[in-house]
């Protein structure tokens, strides 16, 4: 496949995924099943108080951004959606009205229950396999709406879509959408990683070798009404909103105009959010700008140079068209693509750090190793800490549990002798550990002889664990022992009143403890963010010119400086004046 290079990729906004959709939906998939979660009654949405505590266990900085800002997240959404498909959960879809007076469908008593079978049979697949699971689910899920001619199917996509206005019927219905996402997907593995590639040249392509990959030769429509337009459900108009007239299936750029904007929007659906390519967009695009900064909650910028000043006196068109000029592929792509996956490398360290090493995020190995280690990067490169706590926890609660037998079993290399022997103690150390539920620890004499049937253990001459507790005390009372009853709560041990002799008696004296004075020192900031990296790199440098002190956050595209700088910022401010219109909107 022949496609003409990018041009220069440094005038254009370069987008990477950053999020691991294969991880996310494990630590979805595992929030569900330890509890029950009830979804909203009218929407039919996760409650905002799940979407937080899923927000914090994924740790994504833009999903938490989105959650503070706006109290729900897209991707969580999306995660969520693709979990039902998958079947690894369910719940109610359909709904139902209430009344004759309802107009909307409830969703009462609606909770998400984990389908703990099809989960598991999942995790034992191969990974290639795993991986053939999410994509055939992303790619076969459609209808006449939910599409990327009609809908953001993924949160991380930004253009803008045809208007669904008579999607239910003409051309639209008879569309195999699945079929179209499988041909572009063989067609990019022809790629080579890493190279930009023009998506204006993968269109021309398209034009020239399959023309008919999203929309048949000879369309078959069930509607009396239909006029035999190719393009008869897509609307271009002259302002945002609106419904504009159809393209003329006579023009000669009529295939640029409806399945160009399907390839562009394809592109930032299921391969950005697989991690399989990187896409750059049209720096002029004010849309995709608008969407990145909508969920910044201190206050942000607005920056139009005078290119984007310019580009406001030229005729807009909606749906956006050539707003994503170019695409790259990545190895990970052309390995799945290939059934190329190899196994996960697992190492394990004298340091107790435990290596993996995957093409993909690798589920299985995950979901067998968390339970008993930390994570402490989780990226390009995972690695795990054994935690001797969760290593006996897990033996106490799982009988059959073989640490050692899964590590041998999931690592490469052998064992370190020092990682062997620790596991060999914490081991030994979680045998011994029993609990007692419902049974009492009686102090007592030595010479003390109980009724028979009450003890259960010997801890040490004078304290025992013994049965029905109540009973046992109503039996030394009646033989005049006076016994006392202290009840525990379940965080901590009660201590016996004064006078009382046991071996939990606390006699030590109380010492009156002298307070520390402590002085905590409190400095005002100001957060700017910026809407691009390019602008973000431009105000850093002038910055530096002032020599103004100032904090970078690269990852949130930001700046921070000390309230009282503010002065100085309005002279760097003059200075760009010259070549930028700045304005600042407070939203926090």
């Amino acid at each position: 496949m022949a496609l003409a290079p990018a041009a220069d990729v440094k005038a254009l906004d370069v987008v990477s995924n950053s999020r691991e959709l294969r991880r996310d939906l494990h630590v979805f998939v595992n929030y569900i099943r330890e509890r029950d979660v009830k979804r909203t009654h009218r929407s039919n949405e996760l409650p905002k108080s799940d979407i937080k505590r899923l927000a914090r266990l994924i740790g994504d900085p833009e999903t938490l951004e989105e959650v503070q800002a706006t109290g729900t997240s897209p991707w969580i959404d999306f995660i969520d959606r693709l979990a039902l498909t998958l079947g690894f959960v369910r719940y109610d879809t359909e709904g139902e009205y209430k009344g004759y007076s309802s107009t909307t469908v409830s969703y009462p008593d609606n909770y998400i229950r984990f389908r703990e079978q099809t989960y598991e049979q999942f995790l034992s697949y191969s990974p290639i396999e795993q991986e053939a699971c999410i994509l055939n689910a992303l790619i076969t899920r459609y209808d006449d709406r939910d599409n990327e001619f009609f809908s953001n199917t993924c949160s991380l996509s930004v253009l803008d879509r045809f208007d669904t206005f008579g999607c239910a019927t003409g051309v639209v219905p008879s569309i195999r959408f699945d079929k179209a996402r499988k041909c572009l997907l063989d067609l990019l593995k022809e790629c080579k990683s890493g190279v930009w590639y023009s998506t204006a040249s993968f269109i021309q392509y398209l034009k020239k070798e399959h023309p008919f990959f999203l929309i048949p030769q000879n369309v078959e429509v069930k509607d009396r009404w239909w006029k035999g337009e190719r393009y008869c459900n897509f609307y271009e108009r002259g302002e945002l909103w609106g419904r504009g007239k159809t393209v003329p299936d006579k023009a000669p750029d009529a295939f640029e105009r409806v399945e160009g904007r399907f390839v562009e929007r394809f592109l930032e659906n299921i391969p950005l959010s697989m991690r399989y390519l990187d896409v750059a967009y049209d720096k002029a695009y004010e849309r995709r700008e608008k969407y990145q900064s909508r969920y910044k909650r201190d206050s942000y910028m607005i920056i139009r140079g005078k290119e984007n000043q310019a580009s406001k006196t030229k005729k807009q068109i909606y749906p956006s068209i050539n707003q994503l000029k170019a695409f790259r592929v990545n190895d990970r792509f052309l390995r799945v693509m290939n059934r190329e996956i190899r196994k996960p490398k697992v190492t394990v360290l004298p340091n107790f750090e435990i290596h993996v090493d995957s093409d993909i995020y690798p589920v299985t190995v995950m979901a067998q190793l968390t339970p008993f280690a930390d994570v402490i990067a989780d990226d390009v490169a995972i690695v795990l800490k054994l935690n001797k706590n969760k290593v006996a926890a897990q033996i106490a609660e799982h009988e059959e549990l073989n640490v050692i037998a899964l590590l041998d079993e999931l690592a490469d290399k052998k064992l370190p002798p020092n990682i062997r022997t620790h596991l060999e103690d914490w081991t030994a150390h979680a045998e011994m550990f029993t609990l007692f539920d419902g049974f009492g620890l009686l102090v007592c004499d030595e010479q003390l002889v109980l009724p028979d049937g009450f003890t259960v253990e010997d801890i040490t001459p004078n304290i025992k664990i013994v049965r029905s507790p109540a009973n046992l005390f109503a039996q030394l009372e009646s033989s005049e022992l006076v016994p006392v009853l202290v009840k525990h709560s379940d965080s901590s041990v009660r201590q016996p009143e004064k006078g009382v002799r046991s071996v939990f008696s606390d006699t030590a004296p109380e010492t009156k403890r002298q307070k520390k004075a402590v002085n905590i020192k409190k400095k005002k900031a100001v957060t700017l963010y910026f809407p691009s990296k390019t602008l973000l790199k431009i105000f850093v440098k002038e910055l530096k010119k002032a020599k103004l002190p100032f904090g970078l956050n690269e990852l949130t595209n930001s700046i921070t400086f000390s309230e009282s700088r503010e002065l100085q910022l309005e002279a760097v401010f003059k200075a760009m004046g010259t070549e930028y219109s700045i304005n600042i909107e407070d939203v926090g």
